[in-house]
């Protein structure tokens, strides 16, 4: 494994890190599912420790994952090893009464959050935490300065936001209160304006939905995908004819597959050739899952020219509707 620093926090952080949203068991929010299907408690814990052992020493969790469950989970997976492990989780979105979303990140709101979290996670600071939902102005000035001073006394080491829209981590930065950035990108994003905020300031980048929503995964290029109805994306995706016909697009980037790198390799060896990767998140629900990722960051750099055919082969598959 190879580890690289998380911005400048001087935290090293491995190039593969435990998604744990996958792990947290199924969660129903306004009547929808919200989580994954549920693996097993003891599964997941001992899934958890696995990937240790493989060298991963970094795992993402929220509060809101299975209405704390995830967090539990983590918790028991890292007693007794806490100290060889770099433990990140989320605030702001919470399960509220009767089942409903609830959005509360503000300063009155984050002393319980931070509290329960610790407990949860049996553990007295966290490595990373950040924003689970949009920070707002008038709000947001306030919150920082709690978390600001929860870093100084070392309850937290670094201070960031999971986010897809750069404005969001342009107002932490002005507060002081950027040290990571957990976003989606993949191989497939379009030029994405966090990568240049990352870039310029030097903040942490944790990438998750390395696969497009599983289309790099590979699996579904000839099969068509099928979600348990407790699984999030059968409630943003459906199984559909459409749906298979989507994913199935995906299998053009097979012509840069090679007998030591599959799919999977292919997708996560791309993102770690960006300077702004400090570490990806994959969310596999198997030890399997997690050996195929690891073999990425023991592959050299895709060479210019495979990079630039993937380029072209994306405009071509961007360019024709799904």
């Amino acid at each position: 494994m190879n580890y690289r620093e998380l911005g400048k926090t001087g935290l090293q952080v491995s190039e593969i890190g435990v998604g744990a949203w996958q792990l947290g068991g199924p969660l129903l929010l306004e009547g929808k599912a919200d989580g994954h299907p549920d693996l097993g408690r003891d599964f997941c814990i001992r899934l958890i420790q696995q990937c240790g052992e493989l060298g991963i020493n970094f795992v993402d969790t929220a509060e809101q994952y299975g209405d704390g469950e995830s967090e539990r989970r983590v918790g028991a997976a890292l007693r007794g090893q806490r100290d060889r492990w770099l433990l990140g989780t989320k605030f702001g979105a919470q399960v509220g009464p009767h089942g409903g979303r609830r959005r509360d990140a503000s300063a009155a709101r984050l002393p319980v959050s931070l509290a329960g979290s610790l407990r949860r996670l049996q553990t007295d600071y966290l490595d990373v935490y950040l924003w689970h939902v949009a920070p707002q102005p008038g709000e947001a000035e306030e919150a920082a300065q709690f978390l600001l001073e929860a870093r100084r006394k070392g309850q937290v080491r670094a201070i960031g936001i999971s986010t897809a829209d750069v404005r969001q981590a342009e107002l932490l930065l002005k507060l002081g209160c950027l040290d990571v950035v957990q976003f989606p990108h993949s191989m497939v994003s379009q030029p994405d304006p966090l990568v240049a905020l990352l870039a310029a300031c030097g903040a942490g980048g944790v990438v998750r939905g390395a696969f497009a929503g599983g289309r790099l995964s590979g699996k579904y290029f000839h099969q068509a995908p099928q979600f348990a109805a407790d699984d999030i994306r059968n409630q943003r995706l459906g199984n559909t004819v459409a749906v298979a016909q989507d994913f199935a697009r995906y299998a053009v980037f097979e012509e840069l597959l090679t007998p030591a790198r599959g799919m999977v390799q292919l997708a996560l060896r791309w993102l770690l050739d960006e300077a702004t990767t400090a570490t990806i998140i994959p969310g596999g629900k198997s030890l399997e899952d997690y050996r195929q990722a690891v073999r990425a960051t023991e592959l050299p750099p895709l060479t210019p020219a495979e990079r630039a055919r993937i380029e072209q082969l994306k405009a071509e598959l961007l360019a024709r509707p799904a």
